[in-house]
């Protein structure tokens, strides 16, 4: 399992457009993401970069900590 401190997270959409945009990645699956601290839990089966996966987020307008 994987984690990113993503920002921006503030309510179920915001939990939604992160998980849709992220299931149009291969081999991710996200496996939960916590509104208050912005974590997000994925598994990746390691067909998509870590580096993609921060680019996806950054398109949906939710950066990640490096």
């Amino acid at each position: 399992m994987e984690a990113l401190e993503v920002k921006n997270v503030k309510c179920g959409g915001c939990v939604d457009a992160i998980k849709n945009g992220l299931a149009e990645l291969e081999g991710i699956d996200v496996k939960n993401i916590d509104i208050p601290t912005g974590k997000l839990e994925f598994e990746s089966e390691g067909k998509t970069p870590l580096d993609k996966v921060k680019e996806k987020l950054d398109s949906l307008g939710y950066p990640a900590n490096s």
